[in-house]
Formats: C-alpha cells, structure tokens, sequence
C-alpha cells in the first residue's frame, strides 16, 4: 500500500474513534511505559485529521489533555500512597530523585515546566504526590502543563492537516524515501525537545 493509501486508512480510523485514540496516546505516554508508543505523534495526528474532518480541534485538545491530566493525579495519589515503592518497582529510582531535587529546589515554579519533560514528568507528579504538595495548585499546575503540550501538539498536525493535499503529492512522488524522510524527521524533533526539555530542568 502507498502511502496516500495509508493516510486514508488512518483518516477513518481517527474519523471514527479519533477522541478515544488521542485521550489514550495522551495518557499512556504520560506513564512511566510511554516509552513504548508515540503518544505525542497520535495526538498530533488528531490534528492533523481535525482539519476539513469531522472531528473538533479543540475536541482533539481536549481527549489529550484529560488523557495527560489523568495520568498526573493517578501519579500524584499514587505518591501519596505507596513513597518510593513505585518507583523501585519500575526501576526508576533515578527519575525520582531527579524528580525530588526539581521539586526541592524549584518548587512551583519549576512544576509546570517540569510536568512537560518527557522522562520525569510522571515522576514529578509522583514525587508531588509524596510530598503532600497543595492538591489545589497541584491540579492547577498540571492543568496548565498538559493544556500547552497537547495544544501544541494538536495546532502543529493541525498546520499540516491544511498543507495535506502538498503532502500527498509529495509522498506519491517520493514513495518509500518520504518514510525515510518521515522518520528522520519525527526523530530529529523527538530529540530536540527532550534535548530542550532537559536544559530547562538543569536550570
């Protein structure tokens, strides 16, 4: 199958359970396992669908941000009840104490910035919880967090969704090389903003 034909499968895929699959990918990569799926190109691809589709855009944004926001007071409550433990069992006893020392040193102000780190996210979360942090402010903050990613992330797919008819022609022309190039290029932006992302938490 090409790769238009793709686009086109995914299309009624997302046109039919688009909300489920973006509130999903939003909460699972915001897990200590999300690792294992890209959450954040499902949440984009949700905008990328929103744009001359059925499906809402500030619908998409909302299915991420409830998925994220979940994940941050599961991980917060989970900190209050279990401590270290959690984080012993996963083996990421690393992120915790980074985690910790964020909080420790930044406090609120680091909080929000912290939340949208990739690899301790869950974990500053965590650590909050663990801490008896404000549950007020604690949910404020992590309601400012998971808006602005999965904003971003929805209105960048979005932006693409409106050059989609430059995109099909191009990847009907560059066939296998645009998948390539696609992965390259989701890669190159991956590590660019964890790169950033850990330059703000060093701060």
């Amino acid at each position: 199958m090409n790769s238009v034909g793709i686009i086109l499968q995914l299309e009624e895929i997302y046109n039919s359970m688009g909300y489920v699959l973006v509130f999903l990918g939003s909460l699972i990569e915001t897990s200590p396992v999300g690792f294992m799926i890209p959450g954040g190109l499902i949440v984009a691809t949700g905008g990328f669908f929103s744009y001359g589709n059925n499906l809402s855009l500030v619908g998409i944004v909302i299915s991420g941000w409830l998925g994220m926001l979940i994940t941050f007071l599961l991980a917060y409550f989970l900190g209050r009840k279990t401590g270290l433990s959690l984080a012993k069992k996963f083996h990421q006893e690393y992120f915790f104490r980074q985690a910790t020392i964020l909080l420790e040193k930044h406090g609120a102000t680091i909080l929000t910035t912290s939340l949208l780190a990739n690899l301790t996210r869950f974990w500053v979360a965590y650590v909050a919880g663990s801490q008896n942090y404000n549950l007020i402010k604690f949910i404020f903050y992590a309601s400012v967090a998971s808006l602005t990613w999965n904003s971003l992330l929805v209105i960048i797919g979005f932006l693409a969704g409106a050059e989609r008819q430059n995109l099909e022609i191009g990847l009907a022309r560059l066939g296998i090389i645009s998948w390539l190039l696609f992965f390259v290029a989701i890669g190159t932006i991956s590590w660019k903003i964890r790169r950033e992302f850990k330059q703000i938490n060093k701060k």
